[in-house]
C-alpha cells in the first residue's frame, strides 16, 4: 500500500481530509456550495454534508475512504470530458 493510500485510509474527519486533497472540499455555507450541489435533474434537491471536487486518483481514494470511515452515503458524479 502506498503512503498516500495509507494516509487516506486513516482519514476520519474533514480536518484530516483537507491536507491530503489536491482538489476542493466544499461544505454548506461555502460560496460555491449551492451551485456545486446541483444535478442535471432539477427535481432532485439534495444537500450533501460534503462535496469533494477530486483532481486526482488519490483524491478519489481519499474521498471514498473518508465516506467509508464515517458511514456516509456516497454519490459519484463525473464531469465528462473537456
Amino acid at each position: 500500500m502506498s503512503n498516500s493510500t495509507q494516509e487516506s485510509s486513516q482519514v476520519q474527519t474533514a480536518s484530516d481530509l483537507l491536507p491530503i486533497l489536491q482538489g476542493q472540499l466544499i461544505r454548506p455555507g461555502d460560496t460555491s456550495y449551492d451551485q456545486d450541489r446541483l444535478v442535471w435533474n432539477g427535481m432532485i434537491d439534495r444537500r450533501p454534508k460534503y462535496i469533494v471536487r477530486c483532481s486526482s486518483v488519490a483524491d478519489v481514494v481519499a474521498a471514498v475512504n473518508f465516506a467509508r470511515n464515517n458511514n456516509l452515503l456516497l454519490s459519484i458524479r463525473g464531469g465528462g470530458t473537456t
